[in-house]
């Protein structure tokens, strides 16, 4: 056990490999079966290795070695088809089980042997196999491995996890599995355009529009922080959110149904597209927000001041 005065105690890494994206210690990321989440992860250890700016943010200077465990059939030759360019600095390691002690003190033998510093586990279902981690002891069970690795080789890494259908990108069993990670991305979408959430200690909460495939990502639009819902209510404060941010095409803004679902896509405290239809309502009975005409496109209202 150590004992060091905090006075005494230096940091030995950066707090992000890659701003807002990779974190120097657990990033974990989650979406639904084929969103993108191995191609999100190839990318991301490109940018690392060969220390090339992704969605706008530059990875820490350094060289990178990458170790990659995978539990899926023949993920070597897809990720050496993904990225020939990095064969010389990815390593392939054998799959290890949370329980195999001695799987993990030979990865971790191997770690320091070879100077790699970066770990990818595709993905926490292969990893965690025989356990229940919608039990929160269990699932802690699951990651006890990789945080101690962490915590030995100074290594950062990556656990790629499932997303249950229309959560948005959240992680199966979020509230144990969330509770582990220092930093979240969250895949969601359909289609070469993708949104990527990414939330968790020590910096903002911010989104992205993405277009990714396996061979490239691109930011389509930084949608940027969400803002809270105002402590007050805010009521005008959500009446200008929605006509300063919402689609401007007319058959959303005509229609408070739509309104309303995009409203509780936002994450500002409106969790339902029905609840986000009746925010909608309330701001016209109150006069925040009217329609031009009867069916017409929703607008500031008299009372709103803009």
């Amino acid at each position: 056990m150590s004992f060091i005065l905090a006075s005494e105690w230096e940091e030995s890494s950066e707090e992000w490999l890659i701003p807002s994206l990779l974190c120097d210690s657990l990033t974990l990321l989650s979406g639904v079966p084929k969103v993108g989440k191995t191609a999100l992860a190839g990318h991301l250890i490109k940018s690392l290795v060969l220390q090339e700016e992704i969605l706008g943010n530059k990875p820490v200077s350094g060289e990178f070695k990458v170790a990659w465990m995978g539990f899926d059939f023949k993920w070597r030759r897809e990720l050496l088809s993904r990225l020939p360019e990095l064969q010389n600095h990815l390593y392939f390691t054998s799959s290890v089980r949370f329980d195999d002690l001695f799987g993990w003190e030979a990865l971790r033998e191997n770690i320091i042997k070879y100077q790699v510093n970066f770990l990818v586990v595709d993905h926490l279902y292969g990893l965690s196999e025989g356990l229940d981690i919608d039990k929160g002891p269990q699932m802690i069970s699951a990651f006890a491995t990789i945080k101690k690795l962490i915590s030995e080789t100074n290594i950062g890494a990556l656990v790629l996890h499932q997303s249950p259908r229309n959560a948005k990108g959240r992680a199966a069993h979020s509230i144990a599995v969330e509770g582990v990670a220092r930093w979240i991305l969250e895949l969601d979408g359909a289609g070469k355009t993708k949104t990527l959430r990414a939330r968790g200690n020590g910096a903002d909460s911010q989104q992205f529009k993405i277009n990714l495939s396996p061979d490239g990502i691109s930011l389509k639009e930084n949608v940027g922080e969400k803002p809270a819902k105002p402590a007050d209510g805010g009521l005008p404060e959500r009446a200008r959110f929605l006509l300063e941010n919402a689609p401007t095409d007319f058959e959303t803004r005509k229609s408070a149904r739509a309104l309303g679902k995009w409203l509780s896509e936002q994450r500002v405290g409106i969790d339902t597209p029905e609840s986000g239809r009746s925010a909608v309502n309330d701001l016209l009975k109150s006069g925040l927000l009217m329609r031009r005409a009867n069916k017409g496109e929703i607008t500031a209202g008299p009372k709103l001041v803009i």
